[in-house]
């Protein structure tokens, strides 16, 4: 399938008129919409529920990881990020690359564990925190300007990660603190306007436009769009599934990732992750993805692929020639 056909294949995937639904006459409507903008990820109850009660060692060591939450007022000294973002490549520089990522990974961990330990607190400090922490960046525009160059596209990179980190502390705390209704608007009004500005660039042809940058893309997509409840957002993140089925060889295998070479593996498991991601986000929407076949290719293709390599990282060799 060529680039061209991937790309009229995953504008149907967006397009496609809801069974029994008139076809609009200004604008398509996308055939994946927003059922339960409080859906996010996961039911909370329930995975509260499951914390407390099952006796596993794993659960109740991840218990006491979460419950070491970091303190609010350290969390908000981290540096917002609203100046024009420009990274160094992480190839071609790679020390400079972790200093320059340093204050957006202590952001994405910090908006990670205080979603991890409002899950298992007793009160909900850590989820105001959380809402006060991303209010500071919305009211600041934060991650908004980034270089698009091709010497530091590593911002464009950047944003990807930060997003959904964002997006998924957001949606699994969201139930309760629906209370800061002021905040939560502030906050979605940004998340919504960086989120479109950035998923509108469209990357590179036979490279960034569809490969696992896109699917990283698509995944801040399908979980902002959730939130915020943006049918096109959503439906431009699970786009990403039909396009990467589209796109797959009969065996799984996700031929802009095995074009890297020594590295086929590693980029194959990152975009199989990002996938599988965005596939549990549409399930909680209601839509089977996991289901769905192109060419008698599903995610579970992807995923025993995947498996295979990890298990066995010379079966990519025949794949990737490395």
């Amino acid at each position: 399938m060529t680039l061209l056909d991937r790309r009229k294949f995953l504008l149907s995937a967006l397009a496609a008129p809801i069974a029994g639904r008139a076809r609009a006459t200004t604008k398509p409507t996308p055939a994946y919409q927003v059922r339960d903008p409080l859906a996010g990820y996961f039911d909370l109850a329930e995975r509260r529920q499951l914390l407390r009660e099952l006796p596993n060692l794993t659960l109740i060591q991840a218990r006491l990881r979460a419950m070491r939450a970091p303190d609010c007022q350290h969390v908000r000294a981290i540096p917002v990020q609203s100046q024009t973002i420009e990274i160094p490549s992480f190839y071609g520089d790679n020390a400079a690359w972790r200093k320059a990522v340093t204050p957006f990974r202590d952001f994405e961990d910090a908006v990670s564990n205080l979603a991890a330990a409002n899950l298992v607190a007793t009160d909900r400090r850590y989820a105001d925190c959380l809402v006060d922490l991303l209010t500071d960046w919305a009211q600041k525009n934060a991650l908004a300007d980034f270089n698009y160059s091709s010497k530091y596209k590593q911002g464009w990179f950047q944003v990807e990660s930060t997003l959904f980190a964002i997006g998924h502390a957001l949606a699994a705390t969201r139930p309760d603190v629906l209370h800061r209704e002021d905040d939560l608007a502030t906050i979605d009004a940004w998340l919504l306007r960086v989120a479109k500005s950035h998923f509108s660039i469209p990357g590179a042809p036979g490279g960034t436009c569809c490969n696992n940058h896109f699917h990283r893309r698509a995944l801040y997509a399908a979980i902002i769009g959730v939130m915020t409840g943006d049918d096109l957002l959503f439906a431009g993140g699970v786009g990403a599934i039909h396009s990467a089925l589209a796109g797959a060889t009969p065996e799984g295998a996700l031929p802009l990732e095995m074009a890297r070479g020594e590295f086929a593996g590693h980029y194959q498991n990152y975009a199989v992750m990002y996938l599988a991601m965005i596939a549990e986000i549409a399930e909680r929407q209601g839509y089977p993805v996991w289901d769905l076949q192109v060419d008698g290719k599903s995610l579970h293709t992807l995923v025993a692929f995947n498996n295979r390599i990890m298990a066995d990282p010379d079966f990519v060799l025949k794949y990737s020639g490395a």
